[in-house]
């Protein structure tokens, strides 16, 4: 395995944990309940929220440094910091760098969730949409092979991420349609109307 393979591998891992972790916070926006609702049994769904998140700032921190030990093109650690001017695709490796800093954000508000507030936690945590939209421009843009610029779009990594992104965008429909009644049951008015 060469170093760009580990680092394909990561930003992959990382924009399938993204995808994931965006799926899960939907869920929970909706008030989904495992219990009432499929698979019918007890499992704490803002856990797992949780773990995906650390999965997702994880590899998504490890995706950029193994560059550093990349001998052509050679990456410095304010490439990585700072993309603008990286030896190859400086903006979309800016795209890349600004989800990181997103992520981050999302992350560490999470953390801090009680001592900064749920008001200002709840607006923050909207950034979560522009995040995985960079992770996806990122992913789908970048040339894995660090060649040319000019990534193979239907390369079967590529397209694990654009399912990815199509997926997210349904589930964003979907929350969308749904976005005062959520899973949360009818109540006897509701159930009368229908």
């Amino acid at each position: 395995m060469t170093v760009l393979d580990l680092c394909a591998y990561l930003g992959l891992g990382a924009a399938g944990a993204a995808t994931l972790n965006l799926w899960l916070g939907l869920l929970l926006a909706m008030r989904y309940s495992p219990v009432r609702l499929w698979p019918h049994r007890h499992f704490n769904v803002f856990a797992l929220h949780q773990w995906t998140a650390y999965t997702t700032v994880t590899l998504t921190l490890a995706h950029p440094v193994v560059l550093l030990w990349l001998h052509a093109p050679h990456f410095r650690v304010i490439d990585l910091i700072w993309p603008l001017h990286s030896p190859l695709q400086p903006w979309i490796n800016m795209a890349g760098a600004a989800a990181l800093y997103l992520l981050l954000l999302l992350w560490i508000t999470s953390l801090l969730r009680l001592r900064v507030g749920r008001l200002l936690w709840r607006r923050l945590h909207y950034l979560a949409f522009p995040a995985v939209v960079l992770v996806f421009v990122h992913s789908i843009m970048t040339d894995p092979l660090l060649k040319d610029g000019h990534p193979d779009l239907l390369d079967g990594g590529k397209i694990f991420v654009e399912a990815c992104c199509l997926l997210s965008t349904v589930a964003v429909v979907v929350r969308i349609i749904l976005c005062r009644r959520g899973f949360r049951p009818k109540t006897g008015e509701q159930a009368a109307q229908h």
